[in-house]
């Protein structure tokens, strides 16, 4: 037989396993030339190939090792030889070398697995094969391969910057916890975390610094849960804490944890050199039997960090089904308003605006919403949602647009070119870079006289970019248009703003009107403005006016103009006209 065909021969495991080993043939009494011939053949066979060999007796006596397997093992051939397997590696006696030789001959078949030997620290790649002669192991070093996978897959499941489980890591736990609650009912939460006003620090001392504190946070809060407990980076500044069992009193188990929580951030951040502090918002969402998603969860923690945050923030907040109808509903809302946008479903209602003497000066536009559902719905439930999506844009422009015209009809009739136009600004239409173009383009394309308009806008949107705002204000004002502070007393009054403000008039806060004759300082408050406004030289007219004793009371205390109910309410177009007929 040639090298080659042993080599052939050799090559197949199952025909390698039942040769005799080759140095045990090298050391029996003589034999025929063939006989020496395949020893030699199979010795060189094995010493060549690139797996590492062991062959071990019926006595788990080691027969014959070959280079690799000696480079590998860290053990010398001649030192081993004849001893038992679990002799030289006693470390491995009832592990998974141990259990998986003993199942290849104890049922004659090979086995085949990957296992890491902690001695060498060795990921080994093995091969077993039992035979007559007893078994014969094949093994290889995959190390390099394993090492490679672990990274590989500690960057697939976790945060490269603070070393915490990822959201991939965290939402494959959370199912695993969600359907291991629902078995057992015993319960768990998930705890949503965000950073208060964290942007400061990005803002102040750059996105580096804001990552060191980062990094130091997901320290405090793995610190400060239990060792089962998993705490995650979500993304952002924002950190998820899954606790799989909470007790039997599922809410103060996880309120006991978030306490901790809520203590670790006591103490300052030590963030390159300088201190900080920084505080959490944390939602709670308790989980149990009940059949829910990981996203229907995470959701609800969710939507309780952001009720802890309007409650004050550096706090905690329970989820409860209410938020959810809640924000369902706001949903709901906000692609109606859209779709309310496109259809054109809204109208103005005007509310006329009289002289104390009970004379007509004007009306203020106010919208309305017709919903196909639930009829017309007030400015009090749409107009929050509106500025928050920034739907107001269009919406305002839109009753300027519709306000302007009516007043340019006015103007052919001599009962109604005298009145007043008044009209809402929202703070996001009124800072838009083209505000002012935009009126004088609604004015030029209605024809309406700019002397007849009056644009109502509320104290907090004045002392937004004070100087951006008087100029837009006298860039208006020399045309003509003029304005009224809405809601005057409610907010941020002061002289300093004030007087450099080309106003025409004040606006008294209803609630203002309905405490002045009561016990309360309402009265008190209506004449300092009712003597700002005469001492400024603009009017002052009273808003919510529903009572006689009330319109009494303005007229009193030497108020110019008012509205309300006593007058009367917000009237459709049709309705309007009969209004001003009589």
């Amino acid at each position: 037989m040639t090298a080659a065909r042993a080599r052939r021969i050799l090559v197949a495991p199952d025909q390698i396993a039942g040769q005799l080993p080759a140095a045990f043939i090298m050391q029996a009494p003589a034999h025929s030339q063939v006989q020496a011939l395949q020893a030699a053949a199979l010795t060189a066979t094995l010493e060549s190939i690139s797996d590492a060999v062991l062959m071990l007796g019926h006595a788990w006596e080691i027969r014959y090792m070959n280079g690799n397997a000696e480079r590998l093992t860290k053990v010398q051939r001649d030192d081993v030889l004849g001893r038992n397997l679990w002799e030289v590696f006693p470390e491995a006696v009832g592990g998974p070398y141990y259990h998986a030789y003993h199942k290849a001959v104890d049922t004659n078949t090979p086995v085949t697995f990957e296992e890491h030997y902690a001695p060498l620290d060795l990921w080994t790649e093995i091969r077993a094969y039992p035979s007559e002669e007893g078994l014969t192991i094949y093994f290889r070093d995959i190390s390099e391969r394993k090492a490679t996978e672990a990274l590989n897959h500690r960057m697939a499941f976790y945060d490269k910057l603070t070393g915490l489980p990822n959201r991939q890591l965290l939402l494959d736990r959370l199912s695993h916890a969600l359907a291991l609650s629902q078995r057992s009912g015993r319960a768990g939460a998930i705890l949503f975390i965000d950073l208060d006003h964290f942007k400061s620090i990005n803002d102040t001392r750059g996105h580096d610094k804001g990552d060191l504190l980062l990094q130091q946070v997901a320290d405090r809060l793995n610190d400060a849960v239990r060792s089962c407990d998993t705490v995650a980076r979500f993304g952002g500044d924002e950190f998820v804490v899954l606790l799989e069992e909470v007790g039997s009193d599922a809410a103060a188990g996880a309120r006991e944890i978030v306490s901790k929580l809520l203590h670790a951030f006591h103490a300052p951040f030590t963030v390159d050199g300088m201190e900080h502090y920084t505080t959490p918002s944390i939602g709670v969402a308790l989980f149990g039997r009940e059949k829910a998603g990981t996203d229907d969860i995470l959701k609800r923690a969710d939507l309780a960090m952001y009720q802890a945050k309007a409650a004050g923030r550096n706090g905690v907040a329970f989820f409860d089904p209410a938020m959810e109808a809640k924000v369902s509903a706001r949903a709901t809302l906000e692609t109606d308003l859209r779709r309310a946008l496109s259809n054109q479903e809204f109208e103005l209602h005007y509310q006329p605006l009289a002289s104390v003497e009970g004379k007509l000066s004007g009306v203020e536009a106010l919208v309305r919403w017709h919903h196909p559902q639930r009829g017309l719905v007030p400015p009090a439930e749409f107009i929050q949602v509106a500025e928050e999506t920034n739907m107001i844009l269009r919406l305002g422009a839109w009753v300027l647009a519709e306000a302007c015209a009516m007043l340019a009809r006015w103007a052919s009739d001599e009962r109604t070119a005298a009145l007043d136009m008044s009209v809402n600004v929202s703070m996001a239409q009124f800072h838009r870079p083209d505000f002012v173009e935009q009126v004088l383009a609604v004015l030029q394309q209605t024809g309406a006289r700019p002397e007849r308009l009056r644009l109502e806008l509320t104290e907090s949107l004045l002392l937004n970019d004070l100087e951006g705002t008087i100029q837009k204000m006298q860039r208006l004002r020399t045309v003509g248009v003029r304005f009224a502070v809405d809601d005057f007393g409610t907010g941020y009054s002061s002289l300093s703003y004030l007087h450099r403000l080309p106003l025409s008039q004040l606006k008294i806060d209803r609630s203002f009107i309905w405490d002045a004759l009561k016990e309360g300082h309402g009265a008190a408050i209506v004449r300092m403005i009712v003597a700002l406004g005469k001492t400024m030289g603009m009017s002052v007219l009273a808003e919510g006016v529903e009572t006689p004793e009330q319109l009494a009371f303005v007229m009193a205390e030497g108020c110019h103009y008012y509205q309300g109910y006593l007058y009367s309410r917000p009237l459709p177009e049709a309705q309007l006209a009969k209004f001003l007929q009589r």
